[in-house]
């Protein structure tokens, strides 16, 4: 009997210790860095490479691996008691704290800011985490980066982005984006400190700050196509087709697998022939005219595309601003005939924005450039009965059709054509580096455009504009006569 009680009081004292070190694990070090980040992860491997790497940045790491459990509710009861434990020990140094939760703890994490006070935390950093809206109903949810693998399944990526748009909704700041996890996890990526370094705002590598500025800037741009949804009758939804993937595919053509982070089913458009039929009578004319943000200027004979039902697309899935779907880059110079350029800080963006698509394919005769036709401003939409290329006659039917589908949009020529222009990656405002009237540039230059495509492009840092060598001859004649 006495061993049995002796026994008893042996194991009660165990799980007492047990549960003591549950949730009151041993002292930690002092918080030595800018910060303190506490962090939910699946294992302890790596630790000590981890802790180097993160000190190199100044903050101070505390890693919390008993709280990966089955059991939901111990789960949530270990992540809310040492969130608060590491909390006390950050407000007694006037540090902030950041909370990292990898995909097995981060569900834990948001419910407890359910029943907590969310103040705690400065910033949350979520890997990998599953797109639970009910988590994140009512709730204040701190300064959060969300990060998905870049080589992980569609399903994981797009769930992971849906979490960040559900937070968005709410107005609160959130910064979704993807990493590349090289096998050893993405808590082990060396670009991952420096964005959690980055939402303390203190102490930064000028190396990131500017591509993180304009990443996480347009999580929320300041630019939208709001102005196409005024009129619901004309938006119409549609399964995503051949044509739109081929368009979204070019846009991301530096990376097709960041379109994973939509699950690519159905898309929202503003239906052109309807407006049209909107409008006064003395306003629907044959010809459609319509600009972008970025200097554009485009012109659509509904005689011929008509037929084929033009539209804009004005949303992918869930996503009704498609100008968050931006990516960014940088020039060396300004114009290929002259020396001076942006300094290595000027980063320019690309915007999708809506953009041109039709019900019907047009034949590859009469395909456009669909991806330049992105970024539409609606206020631009203009129709007319005068041929917008009257002034332009002359010419073979391929030069004819070079011009009027890649040069025009870009550069004027006989009052006809856009100016286009970069775009600043912050203020959205117009950059040097203008496309110049046709008939301004001297013979050498359009030899240059025409027939050294490859070095001319080279030399401000974009891609080729290939044009045949015939038509090019033609057109730079063309050019020249209708310059004297």
């Amino acid at each position: 009997m006495k061993n049995s009680v002796l026994t008893i009081l042996l194991a009660l004292a165990l799980v007492i210790a047990s549960i003591g070190y549950y949730f009151y694990p041993p002292a930690e070090k002092p918080i030595l860095g800018r910060a303190l980040v506490l962090m939910f992860v699946a294992d302890s491997q790596n630790q000590s490479n981890l802790l180097n790497q993160w000190e190199k940045l100044d903050l101070s790491v505390a890693f919390s691996n008993g709280c990966v459990i089955d059991d939901v509710i111990r789960r949530r009861a270990c992540v809310s008691q040492q969130i608060n434990n590491a909390f006390i020990r950050t407000q007694q140094v006037n540090k902030p704290l950041l909370v990292l939760a990898d995909k097995g703890v981060s569900q834990a994490v948001l419910a407890t800011l359910k029943e907590s006070d969310a103040n705690q935390i400065s910033a949350l950093i979520l890997l990998q985490a599953e797109a639970d809206e009910s988590l994140i109903e009512d709730v204040v949810v701190p300064k959060t980066l969300v990060i998905s693998d870049l080589n992980d399944l569609a399903e994981n990526i797009s769930a992971t982005r849906l979490l960040a748009s559900n937070i968005r909704k709410n107005d609160q700041w959130v910064w979704s984006t993807m990493l590349v996890d090289s096998g050893e996890g993405l808590l082990s990526h060396p670009v991952l400190p420096h964005m959690v370094s980055y939402l303390i705002k203190g102490q930064m590598n000028p190396a990131y700050l500017v591509e993180f500025n304009a990443e996480s800037q347009w999580q929320n741009p300041i630019v939208n196509n709001s102005k196409f949804f005024e009129n619901n009758e004309l938006v119409e939804t549609r399964p995503v087709d051949n044509d739109i993937h081929r368009t979204l595919k070019a846009f991301y053509a530096y990376d097709h697998n960041l379109l994973k982070q939509w699950p690519l089913e159905k898309y929202k458009a503003f239906n052109l022939l309807k407006y049209r039929n909107q409008l006064p009578e003395n306003e629907r004319g044959r010809f459609a005219i319509f600009s972008n943000r970025k200097g554009h200027k485009f012109y659509l004979d509904m005689q011929r595309y008509g037929q084929y039902i033009p539209e804009f697309v004005i949303a992918i899935d869930d996503e009704e601003n498609l100008y968050r779907m931006t990516s960014f880059y940088r020039t060396k110079r300004y114009y290929s005939w002259e020396q001076g350029g942006p300094n290595e800080d000027m980063l320019y963006s690309q915007s999708l924005g809506a953009f041109i698509h039709f019900q019907k394919s047009p034949p590859a005769h009469m395909e456009l450039p669909y991806l330049q036709y992105s970024s539409i401003l609606f206020e631009s939409i203009k129709f007319t009965d005068q041929d917008p290329y009257v002034e332009i006659d002359g010419l073979s039917g391929p030069a004819f059709e070079v011009l009027t589908l890649n040069c025009i949009p870009c550069h004027r020529v006989n009052g006809v054509g856009g100016g286009a222009h970069h775009l600043d990656y912050l203020t959205v405002k117009p950059q040097p580096g203008f496309a110049q009237p046709l008939l301004s540039y001297s013979k050498d230059v359009l030899d240059n455009f025409f027939f050294n495509q490859t070095a001319t492009a080279k030399l401000i840092g974009v891609n080729p504009n290939y044009v045949e060598i015939k038509i090019g001859e033609e057109l730079i004649t063309w050019f020249l006569l209708q310059s004297k």
